[in-house]
Formats: structure tokens, C-alpha cells, sequence
């Protein structure tokens, strides 16, 4: 059930933001906190931002929200089980205006 709301969701935010004034960025490094902000009923429904600490470069935080595509291997998650010290790359959007980037696709690596 989750799967079939994640990926319209995402087909929507990339559709919503063609032709729109965004930059996109690509932030690989360790997860120094995970913080949830709300959830929603069900697994899955939970929306927050990810600290990561980057080689040679300056803490970013991330917003992770509700479509993000979490992918460990062949397995997607929740920002529920994300945890510090897991190492991942995050492909990220920003919307004028907003003070964080907000990721589209977090994958974990194996640095």
C-alpha cells in the first residue's frame, strides 16, 4: 500500500515542478540525526530532515517528506528506519523560498 502512494506522489512533485525556478543538488556523507517532524496514520506517513555530516564540506540538512524514495539495495523504507551513522547519498530539490533542500531519492552507499 505504501509503494502504490509513493510513487504517484513522487510522479507528482517532479511533474509539479517542471518549468519552475529550482536547483538541485546531490549530498553524499554519514547521518548525524534523524529527526521526525509528524506522521500520519499508517507506516510510511512520517515526514522529517536527516543531518549529514560530508567529507570536506559543511553539515546539510535534508527534508525528507512523504514520497521520498528511501532505497537500501532492492528494499525501499521510511525515514523511520533511518538511523545515525548509516552513510547514503541524497539526490535533492529546492523550491524558492525554502530553507532546506528536500530530497527526491535517498540511496545508502557503502563508503
Amino acid at each position: 500500500m505504501v509503494w502504490l502512494t509513493l510513487v504517484p506522489s513522487l510522479g507528482v512533485v517532479w511533474l509539479s515542478l517542471a518549468g519552475q525556478g529550482y536547483t538541485t543538488v546531490v549530498y553524499e556523507g554519514r547521518i548525524t540525526s534523524v529527526k521526525i517532524d509528524k506522521c500520519g496514520l499508517q507506516p510510511g506517513l512520517c515526514e522529517g530532515s536527516i543531518l549529514l555530516a560530508r567529507t570536506g564540506a559543511e553539515d546539510a540538512r535534508v527534508d525528507v517528506r512523504i514520497g521520498t524514495w528511501i532505497k537500501r539495495g532492492d528494499n525501499f523504507l521510511t525515514i523511520e528506519d533511518l538511523k545515525t551513522g548509516d552513510l547514503v547519498k541524497a539526490q535533492t530539490f529546492r523550491l524558492p523560498g525554502e530553507a532546506n533542500p528536500r530530497a527526491a531519492i535517498l540511496e545508502f552507499t557503502s563508503q
